[in-house]
């Protein structure tokens, strides 16, 4: 009997590409994720192939019982091997030689309906690097087709099947390091020793009738002059598994629209079907719902359920949520790339994504994540990869208002990653390699393309592809998605001239740049740098280096003898290669705020340096729009517990940076730009701000009041504006406080922001600029800092149990004549002292002005204390 494996010749669209498939967490009831009862082993352990470990008489309780996906490192951990795995220097030294040769995965599953109207597909939708098949005996597929870290494989396994139980093995080929370009990390952490292989996204099997469908997709256009209009384009592929033509009706329903579309599909054919707004009027929406980017208006979803009936009777079924939205992109006057949603400028306020180390983040820490970009106030986050080991992150950026880049990683452009020799080009050579890896690409586009949130799709990262190799992309794009911007990488020429190998001579400049930095840089660097990483164009990856995490994760990661002072065992849990150290960061630490005598001290201080880094960051790029049009923070989260790089930690606990990018990021906000020392206004809303105040205020070091201003604007919608110069004041002390408020005509504030300057600046050396690094020829003195005047807060607090969280309300008071400055909140546990995490305060690290009290509020998730009643909230300052 022949093995039948699909390949979908689109005939509307002229192009072959293998079958994919739905992955939501619910699915119908015929489609099943195969996600528990898998054993896993090595080849070692065994002498014989996959046709005897896939038949009856195998020792089915040989290997570890795992729960699919998981890579083989991550399986392993599921059965409580490696507990301390992230203890120094264990990673690196683990024993890499049991993950170099092959290792299977063994599941049994049973079939209760198979007449000659059931038919069964089987989907990998993640397979690294390459696999071989067997089911019941026979081997259905091999490790010449299944192949490439982002391949999506789907079979018809209906010939293959027998009532009862059935025995699927599937052996897993590891990467050759040097050979293949498979997926993997950079220098923000570790390799695992494993390198990835495994099956790390879902298999699922699906039960249909004759008629199946994939790849269902929504295309949305927006009149983006009045918003009161929308055309949508509804497709599906469909395949005939039978013999015989087949005439099927398609039925796709949402918002109380009904559409009904019939379809003859020929002996085996398979075809793209459209629905389109030509043939259906009630696709021309009038007065859609629609959905927008985080702090720009809701993210409304629509429930789309399509399904495909034979003889009246429901073949197969897909559901999923679409947005109505369109992204474009634009370039300015100066060249620089931008984009836009629904017809309006957009800032990019970004982060960089990345997957736990070993593959294995659970849905809910992957939610809180999520949840955690858009309470910072960000509205994008860059993939550096086709992240997600399902759709759980995509799902979030949806409801979250999250816009997504996607595409390949810096993994595939280093010789020390790959082991292949770099040059210009990703490490993609040759047209077997360019072939795979298309193909690759071409099925996560279709995985992914009916999300709203991805927005962005890119080639390369560091380096551009090949021109062969975009020329192949860019024709597979043409087929299966013009809707959304492509970047050949995400460096970019624009400030170079035609003949720079980084210009794509098949695409031209990506209008975007990749010039640092990555390390700590002072927050007048973002204003005043016109050359590397400045607020100018769209940066698409940058950050100002280290993220030190507050004490109880420190406590977490490090032996309690190597707590204080900062030793070796601390560089371990740095990056890699040129940040495997802190030197730099603490250089101009010390510098800038003096030594630290206890761990305590020192962490509370690098929250305030790593909040006052990040904050211009974010504020330059807004107050400079659209002459910038983006920035992403390097970078948003960590894949284990590291020093660098994350607004909160492996543990979900936020930092300095956490709350610094959120306060930058606010919709609405007064800044200091300490470029030209002006005092700016920005607004994101789409709508103006009128009859709103400006109060500023400047305090010396010891709380007393040099200046006070209170300035009348209006703003309008999606603009920044300089509403006034700082005061030239005289005998400045060499630290001092600007306070600014933005109040409404009522007198409540909006927002608030507030500075600690010094009268002594940083300077940048720009002619010492590294591709990660400018170093300061001079450093702002904040010494001063450490002996402000003692004051004393009084706080009291409310918190109200739910079902699995908490909302919780702070009323802190400070009463005296001196500022209360930078004062730290922490939701803890009273029994073990652990902060509650995650939690969603509404600001932190906040500073107070004499006699001002505040309201903060708050949530945290509670779904994994045992005992909600004895939680309390802690309060550590730098001045009491």
């Amino acid at each position: 009997m022949g093995f039948r494996l699909y390949k979908n010749i689109l005939i509307v669209l002229g192009v072959a590409f293998l079958l994919s498939c739905k992955t939501e967490t619910q699915t119908a009831a015929h489609k099943v994720y195969l996600d528990e009862g898998w054993r896993l082993f090595s080849s070692e352990s065994v002498d014989v192939d996959g046709s005897i470990i896939s038949s009856p008489g195998f020792d089915k309780k040989l290997g570890y019982p795992v729960k699919v996906p998981a890579t083989v490192m991550h399986g392993l951990m599921q059965n409580d091997l490696f507990p301390d795995i992230f203890a120094p220097d264990v990673l690196e030294k683990m024993d890499k030689a049991p993950y170099e040769v092959p290792w299977w995965y063994r599941k049994e599953f049973r079939i209760d309906a198979l007449s000659e109207l059931d038919f069964y597909q089987l989907t990998f939708e993640g397979i690294n690097y390459k696999a071989n098949v067997w089911l019941n005996g026979v081997k259905i597929a091999g490790d010449d087709l299944i192949q490439g870290s982002y391949g999506i494989w789907n079979f018809d396994i209906t010939p293959f099947l027998k009532k009862g139980t059935n025995l699927l093995a599937v052996e897993i080929i590891p990467p050759v390091f040097g050979e293949d370009v498979h997926m993997g990390f950079v220098d923000w952490n570790p390799t695992p020793p494993d390198r990835l292989m495994g099956i790390w996204r879902g298999v699922l099997l699906s039960h249909t009738g004759p008629v199946s469908m994939r790849h269902s997709n929504v295309v949305t256009k927006v009149d983006k002059e009045i918003l009161q209009s929308a055309e949508i384009t509804l497709s599906t592929v469909l395949t005939n598994h039978t013999g015989q033509s087949q005439n099927a009706t398609i039925v796709a329903s949402f918002d109380n629209i009904n559409i009904r579309k019939e379809v003859e599909l020929q002996a085996n054919e398979t075809r793209e079907v459209f629905l389109m707004p030509e043939e259906f009027g009630e696709l021309k929406m009038k007065n859609p719902k629609l959905w927008w980017p985080n702090n720009m208006g809701e993210q409304h979803l629509y429930d789309l359920t399509f399904s495909v009936q034979v003889s009246e009777e429901e073949s197969d079924k897909d559901s999923f949520r679409f947005g109505v939205r369109e992204i474009e992109d634009f370039w300015n006057e100066a060249g620089y790339r931008g984009f836009m949603v629904n017809g309006q400028k957009i800032m990019l306020r970004s982060a960089g994504w990345v997957d736990d180390i070993f593959l294995g983040d659970p849905d809910e820490k992957v939610k809180a994540m999520v949840k955690y970009a858009r309470h910072m106030n960000l509205n994008s986050l860059r993939l550096e990869g086709f992240w997600g080991r399902n759709r759980t992150i995509m799902d979030m950026a949806d409801e979250c208002g999250l816009l997504l880049m996607h595409g390949w990683s810096a993994h595939w452009e280093w010789d020390s990653y790959v082991g292949i020799p770099h040059d210009d080009y990703v490490s993609i050579r040759g047209e077997e390699a360019e072939v795979i890896h298309s193909n690759n690409y071409r099925d996560q586009v279709l995985w992914l393309r009916r999300h709203p949130s991805v927005a962005i799709w890119t080639y390369g990262s560091d380096k551009l592809p090949r021109p062969s190799l975009e020329i192949r992309l860019n024709e597979i794009m043409a087929q299966i998605d013009t809707t959304r911007p492509v970047l050949s990488y995400c460096g970019g020429a624009m400030l170079m001239g035609d003949s720079d190998p980084r210009r794509s001579e098949i695409s031209g400049p990506t209008g975007v740049k990749m010039e640092g930095p990555y390390d700590w840089v002072p927050p007048v660097y973002w204003y005043i740098d016109k050359r590397y990483g400045g607020a100018f164009g769209f940066n698409t990856e940058v950050g100002p280096g280290p993220q030190i995490p507050p004490l109880p994760s420190i406590k977490k990661m490090l032996p309690a003898d190597h707590l204080w002072p900062v030793d070796d065992v601390w560089l371990y849990y740095s990056g890699r290669n040129q940040f495997e150290n802190l030197d730099r960061f603490l250089d101009a630490f010390n510098a800038r705020y003096g030594q630290s005598d206890d761990i305590e001290t020192f962490l509370l201080k690098n929250q305030m340096s790593s909040y006052e880094a990040i904050r211009p960051m974010f504020e330059a790029f807004a107050v400079n729009k659209f002459h910038s049009t983006g920035v992403v923070q390097w970078m948003f989260n960590s894949a284990w517990p590291t020093l660098y790089w994350q607004l909160f930690d492996y543990y979900l606990m936020p930092n300095g940076a956490f709350y610094g990018t959120k306060k930058a990021a606010s919709p609405v906000l007064p800044v200091y730009n300490y470029g030209d020392q002006g005092i700016y206004v920005n607004n994101d809303k789409l709508a103006d701000l009128r009859n709103i105040s400006l109060q500023v205020k400047i305090y010396d070091v010891s709380s007393k009041l040099l200046f006070d201003r209170t300035e009348k604007l209006n703003i309008g919608p999606n603009q920044a504006k300089k509403v006034m110069d700082m005061p030239a004041l005289q005998q400045l002390p060499s630290t001092y406080f600007l306070d600014l408020r933005l109040m409404d005509d009522h007198g409540k504030m909006i927002e608030n922001n507030f500075y600690w300057l010094s009268t002594k600046p940083d300077i940048p050396d720009f002619e010492n600029t590294t591709w990660y690094w400018t170093p300061n020829k001079q450093h702002a003195d904040f010494s001063a800092l450490n002996s402000m005047p003692r004051t004393e807060i009084k706080y009291n607090y409310s918190i109200n149990e739910g079902s699995d969280e908490v909302s919780f309300e702070v009323e802190v008071d400070n009463s005296t004549d001196k500022i209360a400055f930078f004062i730290e909140f922490m939701l803890v546990d009273e029994k073990t002292g652990e902060p509650v995490l995650p939690v969603f305060w509404s600001d932190n690290y906040i500073s107070l002005l004499p006699g001002e009290q505040r309201v903060l509020t708050g949530t945290a998730d509670t779904s994994r204390l045992k005992d909600t009643k004895e939680l309390k909230i802690v309060m550590q300052g730098l001045n009491f």
